[in-house]
């Protein structure tokens, strides 16, 4: 059943995961390399989509059209081929393991919006709060960090000053967080009010 709907998808859809995290992970990572921590080794026993944190996921924000693919933590990594230093500084950060953790996405073909999410399986929602805080300030010291509601939702907003990245907001609820990041803060509104 697995192989079927990975049959099913396009590929560059089975690679929009790994496209929007690595797109957070790009937005997160600063102008300067710096090392992440290290994660236990893990075995891919599957390429097991993580289908209930993906059906959370918007459709269509705004009128523009998303597809959306979900994997688990081991499966992201696997896929992009190269390290993922957003998902893997929020999974320390939050004592977890990748084998807890599913991640999800949903994009527009033409870079308006991203929405990659996380799922921590038994982590609690304020570990999961500090570890994405901890991550904007890692990513740049002089982040500005604000909590506020945005969509109805309350959110917390990096804004990196003079970057040419946009703010990324991120929405924790539960063992989950969304982060969100579009070329329009009306994008950012309708997708949120459209998250649990």
């Amino acid at each position: 059943m697995i192989e079927q709907r990975m049959a099913a998808r396009p590929p560059a859809l089975v690679a929009l995961i790994a496209l929007a995290i690595a797109i957070l992970t790009a937005a997160c990572s600063g102008s300067t390399p710096t090392l992440a921590p290290s994660l236990p080794a893990v075995t891919v026993p599957s390429f097991a989509p993580d289908s209930t944190l993906e059906a959370t996921l918007p459709t269509s924000v705004g009128g523009v059209q998303l597809l959306t693919a979900s994997a688990s933590a081991a499966q992201a990594y696997y896929a992009s081929g190269t390290p993922l230093y957003g998902l893997t500084v929020l999974i320390a950060g939050a004592g977890a393991h990748p084998a807890q953790v599913g991640v999800a996405a949903a994009a527009d073909t033409g870079g308006k919006i991203q929405i990659p999410a996380a799922r921590f399986q038994g982590v609690e929602t304020a570990a999961i709060q500090a570890s994405v805080e901890a991550l904007a300030k890692q990513a740049d010291p002089n982040v500005t960090i604000k909590h506020e509601t945005i969509g109805g939702k309350q959110v917390t907003t990096a804004t990196y000053s003079g970057s040419q990245i946009e703010p990324i907001v991120a929405y924790v609820t539960g063992d989950t967080v969304y982060f969100v990041k579009a070329s329009d803060q009306a994008l950012v509104e309708d997708a949120l009010r459209q998250l649990p």
